[in-house]
């Protein structure tokens, strides 16, 4: 009987790497619902086997090393096989879409929501090759990265709802926002602009009755800290430093903080300061250039809280004590 029950899967497997027509076939007599329970179950995933190839290109070599994952992990080499090849298929199939990645996943597969979403941010992580086997980031976790990934989906994307043309692609970054990035040390972020808003960020963490100790080290600290936020998301235009993103926020922003002995709420409190601030010191500024030019600042002003919004939530998930 257990030698049948084998021979049966392996008669199925073919069609369960096609959901559609699995669910449409009429060779084998499975119960609609069996039938979408079997498709959840083929496409689930390990997190201890996927943490060794995301952000990967997926590529031969990335499938003929699956040896050492399965020695890794303790999982069945054949196990470790059928998870590369399912995220490396649900690439191809959702790369001829246009539209919600998350909605392509789930339509194309027939996932329920909660597996489409990290489905969604495995293909976004891979198609875009974000690095994240270095040591540096080793302790890091799966459900890290698609953290991330979903709020850059759902913000930095050309079909996010902050994109200007809307290209409805969820698999590319937005290359206008990312050209606006480059471009805000020139047209925002003088020395001026740094010392007005390290002002207001001093003053309002004040208010909200931070130790006199953190105050002093934001004071100390302020433009450094301001400095590598804008590197690092002036970078991204550039594809190697874009792969490169999560070891810039951990080598610029995490670690110094660390040192600093900011603790993960110590700075989640300040880059909060620096976006609630922000406008304060958008209304200074624009009064000390004239608003002549007051429409331009604007568009950078937008750009720059599209960016520090999402990264400070990947600072804080990426921050682990």
């Amino acid at each position: 009987e257990t030698e049948e029950m084998y021979r049966l899967f392996n008669s199925l497997e073919p069609y369960l790497q096609s959901p559609p027509t699995f669910l449409s076939q009429f060779i084998y007599q499975v119960p609609f619902f069996t039938r979408r329970r079997m498709i959840e179950m083929y496409y689930t995933f390990d997190d201890t086997v996927v943490r060794e190839f995301i952000g990967k290109k997926l590529s031969g070599k990335d499938r003929r090393d699956l040896d050492d994952v399965s020695e890794k992990t303790g999982l069945s080499l054949k196990s470790c096989k059928r998870q590369f090849d399912n995220v490396k298929r649900v690439l191809k199939v959702v790369d001829d879409f246009d539209g919600s990645l998350v909605d392509n996943v789930k339509h194309q597969f027939h996932l329920p929501d909660e597996l489409a979403q990290r489905y969604a941010c495995l293909v976004f992580m891979s198609f875009n090759r974000f690095e994240t086997g270095k040591k540096k980031l080793s302790h890091l976790s799966v459900s890290d990265f698609t953290r991330c990934a979903s709020l850059m989906i759902e913000n930095w994307t050309s079909g996010s709802a902050g994109s200007r043309h809307q290209d409805d692609d969820d698999l590319e970054l937005d290359r206008d926002f990312l050209q606006d990035l480059h471009d805000l040390k020139l047209n925002l972020l003088d020395r001026a602009w740094i010392e007005q808003h390290q002002k207001y960020v001093s003053r309002d963490l004040k208010r909200k009755h931070h130790p006199q100790w953190m105050l002093r080290s934001v004071d100390a600290n302020f433009k450094i800290l301001s400095r590598n936020l804008t590197t690092i998301g002036s970078s991204l235009i550039h594809s190697k430093d874009m792969k490169d993103l999560f070891i810039d926020v951990m080598e610029k922003i995490i670690d110094p903080s660390k040192q600093l002995k900011w603790s993960r709420e110590d700075i989640d409190a300040i880059l909060c300061s620096m976006i609630d601030s922000f406008s304060d010191c958008e209304t200074i500024h624009i009064r000390q250039i004239g608003r002549s030019i007051a429409k331009d600042r604007r568009k950078w002003a937008e750009t720059y809280l599209r960016y520090l919004n999402v990264v400070k939530q990947c600072i804080i998930i990426l921050y682990h004590n």
